[in-house]
């Protein structure tokens, strides 16, 4: 079952599985899962004693099955959440299992298994049987995660435009426990206004506390002492140099691409920079003229986008508005530049790979050598 399933049978009170397993890699995802079962399922005066939280160690587990099977005085759902069972011992893990397995869930309980262990999550589910279900929880897509925003939104009260959604992601990054936090936030300062740019930056800037995205611009902006100073932040603060360096690449094969098809293309890519081109003249500036003509100046990207082979509009993303923002920063860079700068990027690549020793110096030494060289 995917989660999408799993709200619609929760949302329509059909959900008939007494043991859930709720696998995969995003915790986030399914502590809201978890909490949404509670609300839809308990009511408020009996989640006290209906309600139970346990983990899995020796001691815990035999006194959460005798849990279980104990008497209630109220007739409400009672939910169980067995929390990191696949770090107990193959043989408690097994035994509680067992033991829970073949005494039968009783009536109007749920056990909610939370792992993330993929192997647990098969086992977990093949002593239940018939009895489980198991929902794997994943993390939106990048070109994904505004849309999830919007939802979490909507869930509020609340609605925000698109474009205010893609830059909270700039501003927080993609963790979803701070989004789901910074977007509640808003929801709750809306008072039925439409969510957009201005409150976003308002009411979240604080986070801009040189992150990725703000290493990118600077980088971008050919701003060496900004960039360079983003990067000892992060590195710091224990980001991993890796993710960043991949990121960085993206962007550079991005660049490279957009100029090899100005040039092998100009009937079809030189509106698209001349649109970048007074884009840029207005980047910087804020006010509610300045950004009405920033969205007018995307459309009209977009518009160009739309007469183009599907192909070339994919490779280049011209029809998403949170790409095209900062596609401007392509101006600062030269195909020549980029074409040299090949085989700089593939070397540095395979030391990554390869493990190198420092790869937080070699990401510090190439930012500082490439945006400390001359545009050709």
């Amino acid at each position: 079952m995917d989660l999408p399933a799993f709200e619609k049978l929760l949302q329509s009170g059909k959900l008939s599985y007494p043991v859930l397993i709720f696998a995969g890699p995003e915790n986030f995802l399914k502590e809201k899962a978890f909490s949404s079962m509670v609300q839809r399922l308990v009511p408020e005066e009996d989640r006290r004693d209906n309600v139970i939280r346990s983990g899995s160690s020796a001691k815990e587990l035999p006194d959460i099955l005798q849990q279980i099977f104990s008497f209630t005085f109220n007739s409400s759902p009672r939910l169980f959440l067995i929390q990191d069972i696949d770090s107990a011992t193959a043989k408690q893990r097994r035994d509680f299992v067992v033991k829970l397995s073949q005494g039968g869930v009783p009536a109007d309980t749920f056990i909610v298994f939370m792992l993330s262990d993929s192997r647990t999550a098969t086992e977990v589910a093949g002593k239940f049987q018939q009895q489980s279900e198991r929902i794997d929880f994943w993390a939106p897509f990048a070109n994904q995660l505004g849309a999830w925003i919007k939802r979490q939104t909507n869930e509020l009260g609340a609605e925000i435009s698109n474009e205010a959604a893609d830059f909270l992601i700039e501003l927080v990054g993609s963790d979803l426990a701070t989004l789901h936090q910074e977007v509640s936030k808003l929801a709750l300062g809306s008072r039925g206004k439409k969510i957009g740019i201005a409150e976003v930056k308002a009411g979240v800037a604080y986070l801009r506390q040189d992150n990725v995205f703000d290493f990118l611009e600077a980088f971008g902006q050919r701003n060496p002492i900004r960039a360079l100073r983003c990067l000892e932040t992060m590195l710091n603060s224990g980001e991993a140099a890796q993710k960043i360096w991949f990121m960085l690449c993206r962007q550079l094969r991005e660049f490279k691409l957009m100029h090899s098809l100005l040039r092998d293309r100009p009937d079809l890519f030189e509106p698209v920079f001349a649109t970048l081109r007074r884009y840029a003249q207005i980047a910087g500036k804020s006010d509610f003229k300045a950004n009405q003509e920033k969205k007018n100046l995307l459309a009209e990207i977009q518009q160009i986008a739309g007469s183009m082979p599907e192909t070339l509009v994919k490779a280049t993303s011209l029809q998403q508005a949170g790409k095209l923002r900062n596609l401007y920063l392509v101006l600062n860079f030269s195909l020549a530049e980029l074409s040299a700068a090949t085989s700089k990027i593939i070397e540095t690549d395979l030391a990554f790979k390869s493990g190198m020793a420092d790869p937080g110096a070699s990401l510090q030494r190439f930012t500082a050598e490439f945006l400390g060289s001359a545009k050709n």
